[in-house]
């Protein structure tokens, strides 16, 4: 069991995670979620609205948009989007506006996006939207990342993580998963085929400079959008070449 040397930022922690989910909440909806008491619940909830990070609204709460400004500054100074962004841009511009393409880093055993310029006439929430923080054995970039990492690494986050099924295509088997590690290495990019999303498809290639993995770019479209049979071999060798001039933009900046 995991512990916590301050059970109460871990408590605020876990109250961000309800709203981010509801979107909006009330005091009886983040107890009940948490399972704690409502007075447990509404001090946190006071003290997350004094210091700017909850907005009340008629006793129901939602998060302030002082996150972004968080997430914006741990974007920006993130070594992979500063030497990864005009790369992405560029491969969204090749790929076209079926297409959606992502900048993606690892984070806890899971993918968080670090930039997706959106597609002419995409919808928020459509087929070609990325999940928030899936695991890496479920999607294109995370097993990109996996293929990339050491033995000890991949074991770690085995032990950790576990194969969670997302869909009916999601890799839930370890010799499975190290095989297709073992794909990816000899062909240099990374296929999902529904494993996230149903009725999605991507290709990535990681990013690595050194020793250091520093992510993955990938470019996903839905079954019909990017077909993937025949053709991830193109889509693939487009990933690599944007992988590659990423990592060359890092490993010249170090020098």
């Amino acid at each position: 069991m995991t512990t916590y040397p301050v059970s109460a930022v871990k408590r605020s922690a876990d109250i961000v995670e309800v709203l981010l989910e509801h979107g909006t909440a009330g005091v009886t909806t983040v107890a009940e979620s948490l399972e704690i008491p409502k007075s447990t619940a509404h001090d946190h909830l006071r003290t997350l609205e004094r210091v700017g990070y909850v907005v009340n609204e008629d006793r129901s709460y939602r998060l302030s948009t002082r996150f972004l400004h968080v997430g914006e500054s741990a974007r920006d100074s993130h070594e992979l989007f500063v030497h990864g962004r005009d790369e992405t841009l560029a491969l969204a511009d090749t790929v076209g506006d079926a297409k959606h393409v992502q900048l993606v880093t690892e984070e806890h055993g899971t993918c968080a996006s670090l930039f997706a310029p959106r597609p002419r006439g995409a919808q928020v929430g459509g087929a070609t939207s990325y999940p928030r923080r899936p695991h890496l054995h479920t999607n294109a970039p995370g097993k990109a990342i996996l293929a990339h990492e050491s033995d000890e690494t991949v074991e770690r986050v085995l032990t950790e993580h576990g194969l969670p099924r997302w869909t009916p295509n999601t890799i839930t088997d370890e010799d499975a998963l190290r095989a297709t590690l073992e794909r990816i290495r000899e062909t240099g990019y990374a296929v999902d085929d529904g494993e996230v999303v149903t009725g999605m498809r991507g290709v990535a290639a990681a990013v690595v400079a050194g020793e250091t993995v520093h992510g993955a770019i990938a470019v996903y479209g839905t079954s019909g959008g990017l077909e993937l049979e025949g053709h991830d071999s193109s889509v693939g060798e487009l990933v690599v070449d944007a992988a590659d001039e990423i990592q060359a933009n890092i490993i010249f900046a170090e020098e």
